[in-house]
């Protein structure tokens, strides 16, 4: 299969390097378009009305100065429009992506693009926190062969269209697991002050989250993880709510111009 790699986390990050030799392994076609660098959070944000500077860093392989949605869409639309891959595959990221945490991921952001875009699309993550060296790269490669093994039979699967398959990979994984993403979140919110306000200057903040939430509900993504397993995850790219649009029949009739 022709394979179109992106991440959220730079074309130098390992996660991604150790993704595209993997599989270009298992004798895939390897395309990687990633950004220049760090891109993390970035969700779906594209680069509208501004100019964007790919740069070909060697055969099939280019950074992109923009998001990782940006990737995504001047890969399939411009790099790949006479060659279009089989498959997109964001990742590996450097951090898990699950429950809340895909609304901000640009790992995910990126693989939502190409579902729009029409394309099956897939984003991995990996929990390398408080790993170096060989114990990150390990985790990396048991990533990577578990898309493998995902490609591998994605004939046998009817593939949601509009829908990306969410991969997250914990550290001493015990089984693989299906999981909803749905309204946890991994990480206890957490802003810190840095500096004292004044009366100019409201104040400066660092936003982000350091502990971890106990698992409690072992239908969702971020508890499964929380206690070594595995987890896939379909993730809808449509923003639209059916079954609610038809709860708003009830008070429509009611509404005035």
């Amino acid at each position: 299969m022709h394979l179109l790699l992106c991440n959220d986390d730079g074309y130098k990050a390992k996660g991604i390097q150790i993704l595209a030799k993997y599989l270009n392994s298992l004798g895939h076609k390897i395309t990687v378009v990633a950004p220049n660098g760090e891109r993390s959070a970035q969700s779906h944000a594209m680069t509208f009305y501004q100019p964007v500077k790919i740069t070909e860093i060697s055969s099939n392989e280019y950074a992109v100065d923009g998001t990782p949605a940006d990737c995504v869409a001047l890969g399939l639309s411009k790099l790949l429009k006479e060659n279009p891959p089989d498959f997109v595959i964001s990742g590996i990221n450097h951090g898990l992506n699950v429950g809340i945490d895909v609304n901000y991921s640009g790992t995910v952001g990126a693989a939502t693009e190409a579902a729009l875009m029409g394309y099956k699309a897939i984003a991995v993550s990996a929990d390398i926190e408080g790993l170096k060296g060989e114990q990150q790269e390990g985790l990396f490669l048991q990533a990577a062969k578990i898309v493998g093994q995902v490609l591998e039979n994605a004939k046998t699967l009817d593939w949601p269209r509009l829908e990306v398959l969410n991969i997250n990979v914990p550290q001493k994984a015990a089984q693989i697991c299906i999981a909803e993403c749905g309204g946890e979140s991994l990480y206890v919110p957490h802003i810190e002050e840095l500096s004292v306000q004044s009366k100019k200057n409201i104040g400066v903040y660092l936003i982000g989250g350091l502990s971890r939430y106990e698992p409690h509900d072992m239908s969702q993504d971020v508890s499964l993880i929380s206690t070594g397993n595995v987890t896939l995850s379909f993730v809808r790219t449509k923003q639209s709510s059916t079954v609610s649009n038809q709860k708003l029949g009830k008070i429509v009739g009611s509404l005035k111009i």
